[in-house]
């Protein structure tokens, strides 16, 4: 699967109707090129998701937990140069980055960042 299929194929798990994209910019103050999502999915469900599409399309699936984030950094097998960047992270512990949406508190749980494929490290 090329970079950009692996994108799509990402993207279309990600705005499935059990998810929701927010203005990460407005949360995070995060660059254009990354997205930011929140689901009522469990982070463990979240990843066991997200290794799915990953699994046979990236060089390693090395997730890394860090302060209650799981998150990893994967070169797209069929052009390694490309590497994209996923993240999910519980909601919960994260109130004062959510406080002026207190309504994205009260309906999801965990949030997951993308970054896709791009020739920087993500």
């Amino acid at each position: 699967m090329s970079p950009n299929e692996l994108n799509q194929t990402i993207l279309t798990r990600l705005t499935r109707p059990d998810f929701k994209e927010v203005d990460g910019g407005k949360i995070y103050g995060l660059q254009e090129r990354s997205r930011l999502f929140v689901t009522a999915l469990p982070r463990d469900e979240i990843v066991q998701v997200l290794s799915g599409l990953l699994d046979g399309q990236v060089t390693s699936q090395p997730w890394t937990e860090d302060y209650g984030q799981v998150h990893g950094s994967f070169a797209v097998k069929s052009d390694p140069r490309m590497v994209l960047g996923l993240a999910a992270s519980e909601i919960a512990p994260k109130r004062e980055d959510y406080a002026a949406f207190p309504e994205l508190l009260k309906q999801y749980t965990t949030e997951v960042l993308y970054s896709p494929p791009s020739a920087d490290e993500p």
